[in-house]
C-alpha cells in the first residue's frame, strides 16, 4: 500500500487510530517487559503497519498481530487487534514497536510528509512525558 493510500485509509475510519498514550507505570508494566524478553520479529506490512511475530516467555509459539505503528498529523498513531491493546489501550506487540523505535531499529512512515523516520523526531510528544523509554 503506497503512502498515499494509507493516509487516505486511515483519515476516512471512522473512530480512530487514536493517538498513542503511555498507561501509568508502563515502563514496569507486563506489556514493557514481554516487549524487551520475549522472543519477537516485525516487518512492515503497509506503510503504516507492521507485522509483529512474539511469543510468549513460556513458550516457543509466535502469535502474529497486524500493528498499525506510524505518525500522522504530527502524532504517533497506533492500534492492535489483541485483547491486551483493546481492553488498556496498551500492549507489548506496540510496546515492541516502541523498544525498537527508540533503539533507531524501525523506520516509521509519517504519512503526513512521507517522511520516513528511523527514531522518534524531536518534536514528537506523547502524553507530555519523557518518551526515550530506554531502560
Amino acid at each position: 500500500m503506497s503512502v498515499e493510500k494509507a493516509h487516505t485509509t486511515i483519515q476516512n475510519r471512522i473512530g480512530g487510530p487514536q493517538r498513542l498514550t503511555f498507561p501509568e507505570d508502563w515502563e514496569n508494566s507486563k506489556s514493557w517487559k514481554r516487549a524487551q524478553t520475549a522472543p519477537a520479529e516485525c516487518g512492515s506490512a503497509t506503510a503504516a503497519e507492521f507485522d509483529v511475530l512474539m511469543g510468549y516467555t513460556d513458550s516457543d509459539e509466535l502469535a502474529h498481530h497486524r500493528v498499525l505503528f506510524t505518525l500522522l498529523d504530527g502524532s504517533l498513531r497506533a492500534e492492535c487487534p489483541c485483547d491486551g491493546y483493546h481492553y488498556r489501550d496498551w500492549c507489548a506487540h506496540v510496546a515492541y514497536l516502541w523498544w525498537r523505535w527508540v533503539r533507531s531499529d524501525l523506520a516509521v512512515t509519517d504519512l503526513s510528509t512521507e517522511q520516513k523516520h528511523l527514531s522518534p523526531p524531536w518534536w514528537l510528544s506523547v502524553t507530555d512525558r519523557e518518551v526515550g523509554g530506554c531502560s
